[in-house]
């Protein structure tokens, strides 16, 4: 599908900040040279971006229109949430976006990784997440503290782990320097969101590839960061299924937090008006009496 989109997009704009072009359904570099494996263009978008277009706001159509498939929007830090988080989440979405999310660490320690994952799924919870959860590393508080590379390389597992386990898709965001120098990649599993800017885009386990923060599109005024992806998110991310969220489940569909009752596997579940499971209790609804086990389903 994303394969078939790429082939129908107009070429966009090339600017000298931004060396790759579209050429017979595939990206190439400044030089004609293919990026082997790119499958979608998308963007970053920030408080920046929205302040920025203040007066008309985001054209989440226009940007769609011009080849972009996904965003990887900013959350913010810990217990400060980015002011247009959730308006970018839902026009993007609804314009046909894929949205993916990022969020800047501040942690010193791995209890403060275990919080900010905590924090991330109690906001992400209520907004329609297609695409991976990223964690921001580059903190000059990180440094400015003496992290060492191994303590870095442990709080971004905590942190991944445990956006993992709740069904989400983690990836970890830096930059070549970061990844050479502060971070001990060898102690890290997980996919790398990698912020080259350039035509040097070869990283291990790379998936998204960060090329400017200078570059353009239809429908954002000002500079935007362009990002390539190489691997087809849309496909691998299910639409529908349970989330484990800080011990609570969730069900959503067409990635949106469901309430009432819903059926799995030939099972029925109750969510209640927060989209919590109902389990292990017995609960009048609608004037009926249902019974609900340990996994949620009616008995």
């Amino acid at each position: 599908m994303l394969a078939a989109a790429i082939c129908a997009v107009t070429p966009f704009k090339t600017l000298a900040a931004e060396p790759w072009t579209m050429e017979n359904g595939q990206y190439v570099d400044a030089s004609g040279t293919p990026i082997e494996g790119a499958v979608a263009k998308g963007i970053t978008v920030t408080k920046y971006q929205n302040r920025a277009n203040k007066e008309t706001g985001i054209d989440w159509a226009k940007v769609r229109e011009d080849g972009v498939s996904f965003a990887m929007v900013r959350l913010g830090y810990l217990k400060d949430q980015d002011p247009y988080f959730g308006i970018n989440m839902q026009e993007a979405s609804a314009s046909g976006l894929k949205t993916g999310v990022f969020f800047y660490t501040q942690a010193l320690d791995a209890a403060t990784a275990e919080e900010e994952a905590r924090y991330v799924l109690e906001v992400i919870k209520e907004y329609p997440v297609s695409y991976p959860v990223a964690y921001d590393v580059e903190s000059q508080i990180l440094l400015d503290n003496n992290l060492t590379k191994e303590q870095i390389a442990d709080q971004i597992n905590v942190f991944c782990r445990i956006i993992s386990d709740a069904g989400y898709q983690p990836v970890v965001y830096a930059n070549n320097m970061w990844l050479t120098e502060h971070i001990d990649v060898s102690r890290v599993p997980y996919e790398i969101w990698y912020a080259r800017y350039g035509t040097n885009y070869a990283y291990p386990n790379r998936t998204i590839w960060q090329t400017t923060d200078k570059g353009s599109v239809a429908g954002i005024e000002g500079d935007v960061t362009i990002e390539l992806a190489f691997k087809d998110y849309g496909a691998s991310i299910p639409a529908d299924g349970w989330k484990n969220i800080n011990g609570r489940w969730y069900y959503m569909k067409n990635f949106v937090k469901q309430t009432g009752w819903i059926q799995d596997q030939e099972k029925q579940y109750y969510l209640d008006s927060n989209g919590i499971m109902i389990h292990d209790t017995t609960m009048v609804i609608d004037g009926v009496s249902y019974t609900f086990g340990s996994d949620g389903s009616v008995q």
